[in-house]
């Protein structure tokens, strides 16, 4: 009997997800957790095309948004080598990433096909990394919570996938209404409130403070507008905007696996990684990128989900246009 053929676009996506899934595992390899999580992104991200003028909000290091446009860097650089305030990660809860360092050079094999026109973000340190990258038009500082410095019908196409940890978010919606271009797009990744759920925190009787403080790290509290599905959609039409596509990829499974994934010990790893010579912390990462290749390939796949109620999904993209 012959053997059945696989659909050949699957076999593109599912080769397409395994590249990029090691792009971000060679960047994010401590924290493997959060190299899946942006695969899933950057897959689903892949059905919005980004036309020119384009801003990404809360654009950080860049770093997503450059893999994801098909940039590619060299296995000497990744995000932890000049990471900093390890010591103050469990306790005070310090950002490792929010520190500009001598040792942060990121070495691009390979630039993404086009460059984004502007990238905006509250973090100064942040976006000193994001010029590295070279993959910006233009920088800007700027508190989204605020009026942004853009001028009406500004821009073409606008990612964000950071809006639940903004504080005033009509406002933001509002403004992002403002500046994008009749007939332009908003694509937005949001986290619903059922997150919530899928963590450990429900088990606080049995756990106790001390170890969810040490899995959380106070990650709950910066996401202040958490929503479900139809208080998001709500806002959406309060602030002008009309849903075009809506796109669940994280499901409760992805989300259970994240929650504790090694974030617990990242200062720790992180610390013995960078006092390791070069030759060796290369020769380890490699092996651990190819070993945690394979174990996260399954769970880039934006159904998988081992419970059979019909929970809700973990995080949503939704593409947004202004209604007229």
């Amino acid at each position: 009997m012959p053997t059945s053929i696989a659909n050949p676009a699957e076999v593109i996506q599912q080769t397409t997800n395994v590249d990029k899934l090691r792009q971000f595992l060679n960047v994010y390899w401590l924290r493997p957790e959060n190299a899946f999580w942006m695969t899933l992104r950057s897959d689903t991200l892949a059905r919005c095309p980004m036309n020119g003028p384009a801003l990404d909000v809360c654009c950080g290091d860049g770093l997503f948004s450059f893999i994801h446009g098909g940039g590619e860097l060299d296995l000497s650089f990744d995000v932890f080598s000049a990471a900093g305030q390890l010591d103050d990660v469990t306790n005070a809860h310090a950002d490792m990433f929010d520190v500009v360092s001598d040792h942060y050079k990121p070495t691009v094999v390979r630039q993404p096909d086009a460059k984004i026109d502007v990238g905006m973000d509250l973090k100064a340190a942040l976006l000193d990394k994001a010029r590295a990258l070279s993959f910006y038009q233009q920088l800007k500082q700027h508190d989204a919570n605020e009026v942004m410095p853009f001028g009406d019908d500004s821009f073409q196409s606008i990612y964000c996938n950071a809006a639940y940890w903004i504080e005033n978010i009509d406002l933001f919606l509002q403004e992002l209404r403002r500046i994008t271009r009749p007939g332009g797009c908003i694509v937005l990744q949001v986290k619903l409130a059922c997150m919530q759920d899928y963590t450990l925190e429900a088990f606080r009787d049995q756990l106790g403070d001390r170890f969810l403080e040490i899995i959380g790290r106070g990650r709950l509290d910066t996401w202040p507008t958490l929503a479900d599905r139809n208080s998001w959609e709500k806002r959406f039409e309060k602030a002008g905007l009309s849903v075009e596509d809506a796109c669940p990829f994280v499901t409760r499974t992805h989300a259970q696996i994240w929650d504790v994934g090694l974030r617990p010990i990242a200062p720790l790893l992180v610390k013995m990684a960078n006092g390791l010579k070069p030759d060796s912390r290369a020769s380890i990462k490699k092996d651990w990128c190819d070993l945690l290749g394979e174990l996260l390939s399954p769970m880039c796949d934006q159904k998988l989900d081992f419970f059979n109620d019909s929970s809700e999904p973990a995080e949503i993209q939704y593409v947004l246009r202004p209604t007229k």
